[in-house]
């Protein structure tokens, strides 16, 4: 299915993807590593498991929506938007 156009999306509009992730210690890890956060909540086992009403350390926010975001691109924006630079025949 090629992406859509902003205009081509309707209220209610609900997209069913084809792929699917599941977001691992590891994944969770390397990101708040790559980005820099040290964030107990995040990392630390003992810490969230003590301090925290959650148990287990949390998934990074912005992980889960970057993930969100580019499992969904293949349905919504992909093949749209404006490549700079590129010749078009």
């Amino acid at each position: 299915m090629p992406g859509l156009y902003f205009e081509e999306c309707e209220d209610g509009l609900v997209i069913k993807h084809a792929i699917h992730r599941t977001i691992t210690e590891t994944d969770n890890t390397l990101f708040s590593a790559l980005t820099m956060n040290p964030a107990a909540l995040h990392l630390d086992h003992h810490y969230a498991e003590t301090e925290t009403e959650f148990g287990k350390p949390l998934v990074n926010s912005i992980f889960t929506l970057g993930l969100v975001i580019g499992i969904s691109v293949h349905e919504t924006t992909h093949g749209t938007t404006i490549e700079i630079g590129r010749a078009h025949v």
